[in-house]
């Protein structure tokens, strides 16, 4: 008998070490999935050229509470530093640049990627379930695409936050009287959580809410006062930070009710959006989530799920469900709005095939299908796998990338084009658009011209091109004004179908 304790041990052990190897290399894999391109694609236009303005400006400015756009406070974007704060610390160590203003973002996505595999082995006890579930997240555009892990903007690190909260309090609600370890460590990541995008830092909570009511433990969120001291304390450095920035910057606070409480669900904000189940359609029907309608399925996991592995079913279907019902009532609706529910829509997937899969084969604890009863199920499954891949595959390096290169991007690849051509000095023609709070508002050629100023170019902005003809190098990536430079003899400038006229001869021969 003794020696069998010390094998079971050795046994365990192992299996540790090998989950350990296992989720070191997943990560690196979905990393190089992620984030491995040919180039560095420019900033996008929303929101993460903003953010990347108001963190090249706190760079050059000093640390501050309060966030600028064009040097004066923004009360436009109204969210709290945190995310500026990171992406300021990278580029003051890697230098300015696209990699490093999102590698804030990268990391975060890499964390809550860690914390998915962690989180499914352990209330599945299986690698490979757990596998499943962190590959079903990186595979989802929503997770790694526009405002996600490859932008450099807020989502990534909400959601590694809230996914991380939302774990640690799974394992608290199972104590009878959780430990203040637990949740001091929960408050500190709903802190963060707020402090990265305030209310959406809360919005995931109610997952937990609806589980306690399901599970019959919701009496255990009032009959002890640990709870609500954890949730005051979280927001205290939310509304220190309030009190703090109104006190720098008067009109604050009244920009925050209206971006970030009344309006956010009152008010529509922006165009964009659709009906309430707008968010169904983005995820079951046009790709959003990686297993496209099949995902679907969920829910019939929990017909056959037994022990921990039905509880974390049920935990993950309730994080879901309750970030899509509360996201879909708001009169603003945005893609980034689902991502938080993004793992817990992965981690239940993978859990049902874990206990689904093997009864769809045949499988039972009596007896083995024959193979020949094997085809037909083994064929769905195959066919499942092949078109969740090439539905992923399309939509990282087909769909992602062609949104991405679009010519008002190209202000980057422009100026690098000019400068290695001996240009230093030239007027850029931009009109802008109406947003952002300003008539003519272009942050993706701002924060280009406050990158390429620092490297010692002079760069002007004209809205509207001078009747009379300028000796200085004119340039524009609109494309409803590359006609008009044209006509003044202007040549294209690298491949966004950017234009600049007035080039020294050697340069123009050599943009033909």
């Amino acid at each position: 008998m003794s020696g069998i304790v010390p094998n079971a041990v050795r046994g365990s052990a192992r299996n540790d070490r090998t989950a350990i190897l296992v989720g070191a290399v997943l990560v690196l894999a979905c990393a190089a999935f992620m984030f491995v391109d040919r180039h560095v694609p420019p900033l996008i236009l929303w929101d993460e050229s903003r953010l990347a303005v108001n963190a090249l400006e706190m760079h050059q400015r000093g640390w501050s509470l309060v966030t600028t756009y064009g040097f004066e406070p923004d009360h436009w974007n109204t969210k709290p530093p945190l995310m500026i704060w990171l992406m300021n610390a990278s580029v003051s160590v890697f230098g300015p640049s696209e990699l490093a203003l999102r590698f804030p973002a990268m990391l975060a996505a890499l964390a809550t990627i860690a914390i998915v595999f962690v989180f499914t082995r352990r209330v599945s006890h299986s690698t490979w379930t757990a596998v499943l579930a962190a590959l079903l997240l990186a595979g989802s555009v929503g997770f790694y695409g526009e405002h996600g892990a490859r932008t450099a903007d807020y989502d990534a690190l909400l959601c590694f936050f809230t996914t991380a909260y939302l774990t640690v309090f799974y394992f608290a609600v199972h104590r009878r009287r959780p430990g203040m370890r637990h949740l001091l460590l929960a408050g500190v990541l709903v802190a963060g959580a707020t402090m990265t995008k305030t209310t959406a830092g809360l919005v995931p909570g109610v997952g937990v809410a609806l589980y306690l009511a399901v599970s019959g433990r919701l009496h255990r969120a009032y009959t002890t006062p640990r709870y609500f001291m954890l949730l005051l304390l979280a927001l205290l450095p939310l509304v220190a930070f309030y009190l703090a920035r109104e006190r720098l910057a008067p009109g604050y606070l009244e920009a925050v009710w209206h971006n970030d409480f009344s309006g956010r669900f009152r008010d529509k904000l922006v165009r964009q959006g659709g009906p309430p189940w707008y968010y169904v359609q983005l995820l079951f029907r046009d790709g959003l989530f990686s297993a496209g309608p099949l995902a679907l399925l969920a829910p019939l996991g929990l017909a056959g799920a037994k022990g921990q592995t039905r509880q974390g079913l049920v935990f993950a279907l309730c994080c879901f469900f309750g970030q899509l019902a509360v996201v879909s009532i708001t009169a603003t609706r945005l893609i980034q709005y689902i991502l938080p529910a993004l793992p817990w829509l992965a981690i239940a997937c993978a859990l049902t095939v874990k206990a689904r899969l093997p009864r769809f084969l045949g499988y039972s604890a009596l007896q083995r299908p024959s193979w020949s009863k094997l085809i037909l199920p083994l064929a769905l499954v195959t066919v499942a796998i092949v078109n969740i891949g090439v539905r992923t595959a399309v939509m990282r390096y087909d769909l992602l990338l062609g949104r991405a290169y679009y010519p008002q991007a190209g202000y980057g690849a422009l100026f690098t084009s000019l400068r290695e051509r001996g240009v230093g000095r030239l007027a850029v023609l931009e009109p802008g658009f109406a947003g952002g709070g300003v008539t003519n508002y272009q942050p993706q050629f701002d924060y280009y011209a406050l990158l390429w100023r620092t490297r010692g170019m002079t760069i002007s902005r004209i809205e509207k091109l001078p009747l009379q003809r300028s000796p200085m190098v004119t340039a524009s990536c609109n494309p409803d004004l590359g006609g008009a430079l044209r006509a003044r003899g202007a040549y294209t400038v690298g491949s966004f179908g950017c234009v600049a006229t007035n080039l020294p001869v050697s340069l123009a021969r050599s943009t033909e």
